[in-house]
């Protein structure tokens, strides 16, 4: 991988006017159609940069358009009767008959990238087409590249091919800028960063919300809209699972009833919500729209949503639930709201757009140059270790010692080397959890992609029910961990702890430890309970000791005896040790009595304690009595 560090793209900057489609903008400006080795940024979304290709009298040329998912595919079809849909169900055959068809002069391919790997370029050899050079290329919702690798590796597989292309070019209204791993590729095809920003103020108004009880305040968002007669809730929320959760919940509430929302994902998961009784779920955009409209992540991108009423639009990131769940500011929650395509007379396409997020604790981010060290330490071993395995009789032995080196999520078996788009992923992935470390943090970050005008609203509940959500369904020591992160970041608020110990009462012993051993001692001990609540008894019973000699109690001991001391006044053990009891409640010094079995406490309480304090003579005629001599008032000079 060459060194880029003193490299960039170069920067083309165009207009676009308020009204003005890209195909009017680019041709104002010397671009009768989309230029070529050029990442596109159209800044606003629906410019109509993929209308403007697949339109033959805008773009006559044929086009291949590669989409990230088959929703956007099958939604672009639709508005193309001589363009040709390739995914699952497109046969080789009919691809064939398309292709062939004289009646068609410039052919337009809408595909996923599965499909233009395994069917475009299938029937592009068959016909012996040179598909390079007679077909331009564009690579739609760019993003979605470095985005979705980590779980969908075959998304980048068309790249191999894309720049083989004579005319190529990937587009989106959010384009992720090449990190170093994948600049060396554009740069060697010489691309350029073509950026067309409006000449106008378009900034898109929004709410901000950051809470600790995710699930609450979403339903509690969607009652006050649907209240306020809303007519449609569109819901962008990446998990299937969660979108479960809001929709029984809204309908165990009665805030909607069985018929009122829709749930819009992929066929798989459409199936299992089915089958959890969720019969309104779909893997196709089907209008008009109900109620309440939740969508998984195949519709943030490339979906036009055209709608005869002004929606509400809530856009949810909630890591606590689903570690993939962040929402990125600068490309999915654009993406999210560029659904809706229709203005309004009132110059609005929706009538407002809210973000819930969750703020999660204990999150930590790597910097770019952490993720650089990491990945280029590892490749540097796996590389070694390969030369060794290649000359080795058996290979197999070195296979363990690969699987340690955790390359799999950046390797690219075909072609035995490595992606460069996973490696540009997992940058990502730590730049945008730095979005989320804080709720101010989260706020820099909406202003920051200059596309929004923010009213933020943080909910300051400093253990909500998120907290507890993640307590309750974790595991053992991963409980203790979470406990210790939250106790980390609301040790000041008084009513935050109290809340924790009562949602939390197994755990008291942890919640003393932390106040009274710190964090980095209960980490030193990796969390056994045994070891620290051992600590945790002996720094207990220091502390008591300090407590019981120090010159206030002392001095309170002295005072509630005074009466009986130097008396001939024999009273009552187990009067003296109720009242000395009641001091030590006084101090909180926790106490067992009489071997009461009690655990965790401070110190014993018998007889012996009486001695600490004063000169006596016991007697056991009518029970257990004592005399108190005198008062040990030495013990208040040793201080």
């Amino acid at each position: 991988m060459n060194d880029t560090k003193h490299k960039t793209l170069d920067v083309e900057l165009l207009n676009i006017h308020k009204g003005e489609y890209l195909s009017e903008a680019l041709k104002r400006q010397g671009y009768p159609m989309l230029p070529s080795n050029a990442i596109i940024n159209k800044v606003m979304t629906g410019t109509g940069a993929t209308y403007m290709e697949l339109n033959a009298k805008l773009s006559p040329r044929n086009s291949i358009v590669i989409e990230p998912y088959r929703s956007a595919v099958e939604n672009k079809v639709q508005a193309f009767d001589e363009a040709q849909g390739v995914f699952k169900e497109v046969t080789v055959k009919k691809l064939t008959a398309y292709l062939n068809n004289s009646n068609i002069k410039y052919k337009k391919i809408i595909t996923t990238p599965e499909g233009f790997e395994n069917k475009v370029l299938k029937v592009a050899k068959q016909l012996r087409m040179n598909i390079y050079k007679e077909y331009f290329c564009l690579f739609d919702e760019s993003e979605h590249l470095t985005e979705d690798t980590d779980y969908r590796r075959s998304i980048s597989a068309p790249m191999k091919e894309f720049f083989k292309f004579e005319g190529k070019a990937l587009v989106s209204a959010t384009p992720l800028k090449p990190s170093k791993y994948t600049l060396t590729l554009f740069l060697r095809h010489q691309f350029k960063w073509v950026e067309i920003k409006p000449d106008y103020d378009y900034r898109e108004g929004m709410t901000l919300v950051t809470t600790r009880s995710f699930y609450k305040r979403v339903k509690q968002e969607v009652k006050n809209l649907l209240d306020n007669n809303s007519p449609h809730v569109c819901i962008f929320y990446k998990t299937t699972e969660g979108i479960c959760n809001i929709v029984e919940s809204l309908l165990h509430d009665g805030i909607i009833k069985k018929d009122d929302y829709k749930v819009f994902c992929s066929k798989e998961s459409a199936d299992k919500l089915k089958s959890r009784f969720l019969e309104h779920s779909t893997d196709k955009l089907e209008l008009p729209l109900r109620k309440v409209n939740l969508f998984t992540l195949r519709f943030f991108p490339s979906i036009d949503i055209n709608l005869k009423e002004l929606c509400d639009v809530l856009v949810l990131s909630n890591y606590d639930h689903v570690k993939h769940t962040l929402i990125n500011p600068f490309t999915e929650a654009i993406q999210c709201q560029g659904r809706f395509r229709r203005v309004f007379p009132n110059g609005k396409r929706y009538n407002s757009l809210t973000v819930i997020a969750s703020i999660p604790n204990g999150l930590k981010a790597k910097s770019d140059e952490e993720i650089y060290a990491d990945i280029t330490a590892r490749i540097k071993c796996y590389r070694a270790v390969q030369k060794e395995r290649l000359k080795a009789d058996d290979p197999t032995n070195f296979d363990k010692d690969l699987k340690r080196l955790r390359l799999n999520e950046v390797l690219n078996p075909e072609r035995n080397g490595f992606d460069r788009f996973a490696i540009e992923q997992l940058l990502l992935d730590e730049q945008v959890k730095g979005y989320y470390l804080s709720p101010d943090a989260l706020r820099q970050a909406y202003e920051a992609t200059g596309y929004f005008n923010v009213d933020f609203q943080p909910e300051d509940e400093a253990v909500g029910e998120d907290d507890i959500y993640r307590i309750k369904a974790a595991k053992t020591k991963e409980k203790w961990q979470f406990i210790v992160s939250v106790l980390s970041n609301i040790k000041e608020d008084e009513n935050a702890v109290q809340l924790l110990r009562a949602k939390c009462v197994e755990e008291e012993w942890l919640i003393n430890a932390f106040f009274k051993l710190g964090r980095e001692t209960i980490e030193q001990q990796k969390y056994s309970k045994t070891t620290i609540k051992k600590l945790l008894e002996q720094t207990e019973q220091k502390e008591a000791m300090q407590r019981r000699f120090s010159r206030e109690f002392l001095l309170d001991i002295r005072r509630e005896f005074e009466t009986e001391t130097g008396n001939d006044l024999y009273i009552p053990v187990n009067d003296v040790l109720d009242r000395v009891s009641y001091l030590l409640d006084c101090y909180g010094i926790t106490y067992s009595r009489y071997r009461d079995g009690k655990k965790g406490t401070m110190c014993k309480l018998s007889k012996t304690t009486i001695e600490d304090y004063f000169d006596m003579t016991p007697s056991n005629r009518n029970g257990a009595r004592v005399k108190l001599d005198r008062f040990k008032n030495e013990l208040l000079d040793q201080e």
